[in-house]
């Protein structure tokens, strides 16, 4: 039974990365650097619509498979808006990477962090994807992960797409 418990941490990243990568829903996170307004997919050049792929629970833009980095769950997104650190914007950012190192309680937040997103990849929730050089997690939400998450927003009908 305690194998199944799940931490406040826990239950927020599963219900916020259910929102971002099913939902296509960031309106309740802080914005991350260099994923801001200008790369909502509905602003996309290419495209105005979006499509979820289930397999991996990527979101890729139109027919065409652009990536689209506005529709991912980050470890800067539970940094920023969980422990409401403030980024370090003097230090030159690779890509969309946030610094938090001077902030109050950085050591405390990214263990925790650290800790809580092991704990759920055990769980078989999520599984954690290293994409860049700097130390950055994207999040991804498993099938029973995204079933978790939706029975902790209390959405009923919701069903995993087909995966054919």
């Amino acid at each position: 039974m305690s194998d199944r418990r799940l931490s406040k941490l826990q239950k927020w990243i599963l219900e916020n990365c259910f929102k971002v990568t099913v939902l296509l829903d960031r309106t309740a996170l802080k914005e991350l650097h260099k994923v801001g307004h200008a790369l909502k997919c509905k602003d996309c050049f290419k495209t105005r619509e979006c499509v979820r792929i289930n397999h991996n629970n990527a979101t890729l833009c139109g027919k065409d498979g652009f990536h689209c980095p506005y529709f991912e769950f980050y470890k800067e997104d539970i940094l920023l808006s969980f422990f409401l650190l403030t980024p370090n914007n003097d230090i030159t950012h690779f890509n969309r990477v946030q610094h938090f190192y001077d902030s109050p309680d950085y050591t405390k937040a990214h263990v925790t962090v650290h800790r809580s997103i092991k704990s759920l990849a055990e769980k078989g929730f999520i599984y954690p994807l290293k994409v860049f050089r700097e130390d950055s997690l994207q999040i991804h939400l498993t099938d029973e992960g995204i079933k978790k998450a939706a029975e902790l927003l209390r959405i009923d009908d919701y069903e995993l797409p087909d995966k054919s």
